[in-house]
């Protein structure tokens, strides 16, 4: 490895932030890595695992509910989640709450948008195939657009470096809505014949955008005064 290559590999490495500013993400996001890989070859561990809403809501395998956030269909869908699951929670756990939280709060805060985006996600799902004996859920889907919607909302008035002449979103909030927007569209078109489950990826949205506010109410009053300047 030359000098150039070696300033490249640094400089990589310095992207990162060190393990005790956020450890957990790395630990989450390592488990659903090491877990998902396991998975793809050894069927025990993935039935384990595997959200089944039929059973489910019969009372059964209700750890599933969060476990299967940790099997992922192929190696495409894993990093795609865990790519996006870590931006996200890297913004929750390291950037966005540290000036009005402590290090425990924020964990704290960091566990309840995880542990409610992720049940409560499988549950709205899970309720609209409750009596399909075949369907079953695998993925981080739910959960890293739970994490997308609030690191966005929570502060609605940060915007981009720059705006864009032919893309009318600058603001978090209208960034958010752009998402609702191209979910609904993609729920309807493929309500029928899709190989991705966008119901999670908009209830995942939903969600934590309802967790954003719970944590910060005055969000609401900021994109409506925003809003009133603007008209």
């Amino acid at each position: 490895m030359n000098r150039y290559q070696s300033k490249k590999f640094i400089t990589f490495i310095l992207m990162f932030p060190p393990f005790i500013e956020m450890p957990l993400t790395y630990v989450f996001s390592g488990l659903i890595i090491l877990l998902s890989i396991i998975g793809f070859y050894y069927k025990p561990l993935y039935n384990k695992l595997v959200y089944h809403p039929f059973e489910v809501f019969r009372g059964n395998r209700i750890h599933t509910l969060f476990t299967s956030i940790f099997l992922h269909k192929n190696w495409m869908h894993l990093l795609f989640n865990i790519y996006l699951l870590y931006i996200m929670s890297k913004d929750i756990e390291y950037i966005i709450l540290e000036k009005n939280y402590s290090q425990v709060q924020i964990k704290l805060i960091w566990f309840f948008v995880l542990a409610f985006g992720t049940v409560s996600v499988n549950l709205v799902t899970g309720w609209i195939y409750r009596k399909d004996v075949s369907h079953t859920t695998i993925g981080a889907s739910g959960i890293a657009f739970a994490f997308t919607a609030f690191s966005i909302l929570y502060l609605p008035l940060d915007h981009l470096k720059r705006k864009h002449k032919f893309i009318p979103l600058y603001y978090g909030y209208e960034i958010f809505l752009a998402f609702l927007i191209i979910f609904v569209c993609l729920m309807f078109i493929y309500r029928k014949n899709s190989k991705s489950n966008h119901k999670a990826h908009f209830f995942g949205l939903i969600i934590g955008s309802l967790l954003a506010i719970v944590v910060r109410p005055t969000l609401i009053t900021e994109i409506i005064y925003h809003l009133k300047s603007r008209w």
